[in-house]
Order: structure tokens, then C-alpha cells, then sequence
């Protein structure tokens, strides 16, 4: 297949457009775009999808076969390598999560606490050492996830706390190498930003009993004043029952019981979904093509 269909197919089978399956009841032009990119009148009759749901898992297979984009290594991260070691009903995962400067692809949080940074064989380690260095400040394991042809290079590179994890040729996620736990770079101000209002509101209660009288304008500053008295170590804690707590058990269920195709569980899962939403998902899926 063409590179440039490839890429045609990367921009429609991705979270961004996922994300406009669940809003958008009009899904003519995107099924056309597939199917023009996916190159549909060369597909055995016999083989060809019949719904929407169905081409997606096409034009995903024909990216996990020759073109493994950021959104193929998420996916397969929470397909075959979360789903299978972690329960969701205690694991919160986060994508896109801010972090100081840095933006995390995929952090973990249950009783343990991981960030995972992809490097496909499309990219390079550009800023990879600055980012370890932000996600430190508040999560105590960092994973590289690389391909298998750059996987030992890259880890002669990286610092060796950092842990490997490999994408094989069989399409299975395999840890080359653990992450060591590093606390010494917690940092409480980190932290309390990457939260929302309400979120960080509730730590410094849960931690200090109390929520301090101020202001709106002086308020924020007042609230890392009380979390500055207490040790990284205990704020990152409470910090990450915090983040817990945006575990949704609906869209748990949903991924447990395959109610969503497995190319789009990732993007399912980092969604704010509700029961419209999830309702113009399900009727979209089903839709001919």
C-alpha cells in the first residue's frame, strides 16, 4: 500500500477522530475518506466490512501492519499489556497528561505509579531526557515503549532507571528492561498543577484536614502553601489517590464486556463519555458502509 494512503488512514484512525464518532451523528464524509484510503475496490467482495465498525478495525490492522503510529502503540499498551496485568477497577489511565513542561503519552496510577513515553521507529529521542526529567517530579516509574529494531540502541542511550518496553514483531508488548522507583525529584508544586481546582482542593483536605481561608486570587497559592508543610513523598500519596478518582466504572464495563471494538478501547477510554454520547458511538459503529 501507498505511504500516502497510509498516512490518509493514520489521520481517521486515531483518538482525535475517534472522538467525533461519539459527538457526530453524520459520518458520510469520514466513511468515504476510508474508504478511499484503505483502497476499497481492490478488497476481495467477500472480505469487504460491512459496517463501520468493521472497516475501522481494517484500516487499523492495515496500520498495525505497516504503519505503527502513536495511536496503534496506546492502543496496544492498553489492549495487550495494561488490560493484561492491571485491574481497571483500581487503575486510572490518564493520556496527554501534563506534567511541568512535558506532556506524558500514557501515565498508570493503581498502588503503583508508571509513565509510559512512546518512541516509535518513526521518532526520534528528541527531548526524551527532559521529559524523564518532568515526569520524576511526580511519578516514580518512566517507560520508554520503542520498536524492536531500536529498542537496544535506545537503551544504551536513556538513563538506566528508565524501563524498555518493546513492541515485537509479533505485534506483543515484551519488558526489556524494568524501571527503577525514583523518589529523590518529587516535587509538590508539579504536582498540585497538574490537577484541576477541585482536584486540588480535595488533596489539601484529604492531607491537611482542612481547606485554607483566601481569596480567589490568593487561594491557589495558599493551598501549596499547606501542601509545602507536609513531604513530597506523602503528597504524591494522596496525589495520586486524587487522580483515582477520575476512574470511570461505566466505560470499564464497557471495555471488559467488548462493547467497544479493541481499536478504539484506547480512545473509548480517555474520553468524557456519557450516555448520549455513548449511544451515538454504538449507532454510528453499526452504520453500512
Amino acid at each position: 500500500m501507498e505511504i500516502a494512503n497510509l498516512r490518509g488512514i493514520a489521520r481517521l484512525v486515531n483518538h482525535a477522530a475517534f472522538k467525533k464518532l461519539s459527538l457526530e451523528t453524520n459520518q458520510s464524509a469520514y466513511i468515504r475518506q476510508l474508504k478511499k484510503y484503505a483502497n476499497w475496490e481492490t478488497i476481495q467482495d467477500d472480505l469487504k466490512p460491512k459496517k463501520l465498525e468493521e472497516l475501522l478495525t481494517y484500516g487499523y490492522q492495515l496500520l498495525v501492519d505497516n504503519y505503527r503510529n502513536e495511536y496503534v502503540y496506546k492502543s496496544t499498551l492498553l489492549n495487550n499489556f495494561i488490560l493484561q496485568n492491571y485491574c481497571l477497577d483500581d487503575t486510572i489511565i490518564l493520556n496527554e497528561f501534563r506534567i511541568n513542561e512535558s506532556i506524558a503519552d500514557v501515565v498508570l496510577v493503581n498502588g503503583t505509579n508508571k509513565v509510559f513515553e512512546i518512541k516509535t521507529e518513526l521518532d526520534t529521542l528528541e527531548r526524551f531526557e527532559s521529559q524523564v526529567n518532568d515526569y520524576y517530579k511526580a511519578f516514580s516509574e518512566v517507560y520508554l515503549v520503542t520498536h524492536y529494531t531500536v529498542c537496544d540502541k535506545y537503551a544504551q542511550s536513556i538513563d538506566p532507571r528508565v524501563g524498555v518496553i518493546v513492541y515485537a514483531q509479533d505485534n506483543s508488548l515484551q519488558e526489556m528492561r524494568p524501571a527503577e522507583k525514583v523518589m529523590q525529584h518529587l516535587d509538590t508544586r508539579t504536582m498540585m498543577a497538574s490537577l484541576r481546582k477541585p482536584e486540588y482542593l480535595r488533596m489539601v483536605k484529604n492531607i491537611a484536614g482542612f481547606v485554607p481561608s483566601a481569596t480567589p486570587v490568593f487561594l491557589y497559592q495558599e493551598c501549596l502553601n499547606v501542601l509545602l508543610q507536609f513531604s513530597a513523598e506523602e503528597v504524591q500519596r494522596v496525589y495520586h489517590k486524587i487522580l483515582k478518582e477520575r476512574i470511570s466504572d461505566t466505560k470499564n464495563v464497557h471495555i471488559r464486556e467488548n462493547l467497544v471494538p479493541n481499536c478504539l478501547n484506547y480512545s473509548y477510554y480517555s474520553q468524557n463519555i456519557n450516555e448520549k454520547s455513548y449511544l451515538t458511538l454504538q449507532n454510528n459503529l453499526n452504520k453500512k458502509v
